[in-house]
């Protein structure tokens, strides 16, 4: 009897578990799909499968690699001949491109990034002012709340 027909002495045993294994999804219920008893078992036929898609792989990251070669050469080839130009052209030349196909909100934007650039912004003075209350006479905290505009508050007198 070889264990291969599946005419083994764990035969029926083997046959339930593949059946409950291919009912839940090729996962045993209960444990990590990651176990052991979870491996698919390897033919020659699937052997040869996976071989085939490495081959092919490996062909299609070769093809690849070449291909990024060529564009890199192609890409040092087109730089060779530009005039070197700043961000700040490349941003003009995109706002003049956007004007002349008429894309007023890519020329916007483009123009609002090079205005960044080209006009500086303005400083920022941060100003605080701290006012005690407790220093300043009833006379000096009426005309302060009369100068915001406040209505005045009954201030007792002493």
């Amino acid at each position: 009897m070889s264990y291969d027909n599946g005419d083994g002495a764990n035969a029926s045993r083997d046959k339930k578990r593949d059946e409950m294994l291919a009912a839940t999804g090729g996962v045993r219920k209960g444990c990590h799909p990651n176990t052991l008893a979870n491996l698919k078992k390897i033919t020659s036929e699937t052997a040869r499968m996976n071989q085939a898609k490495g081959q092919q792989s490996k062909l299609l990251n070769k093809t690849i690699q070449e291909e990024f070669k060529l564009n890199a050469k192609a890409f040092q080839n087109i730089m060779a001949d530009l005039p070197r130009l700043s961000s700040l052209d490349v941003l003009r030349m995109a706002v003049h491109t956007a004007i002349a196909k008429d894309n007023w909100e890519d020329a916007a934007r483009y123009a609002g990034l090079l205005a960044e650039f080209e006009a500086p912004k303005l400083q920022r003075i941060e100003s605080s002012v701290t006012t005690r209350a407790s220093e300043m006479s009833d006379d000096e905290l009426r005309l302060m709340i009369a100068s915001e505009g406040l209505t005045p508050l009954s201030l007792g007198t002493d």
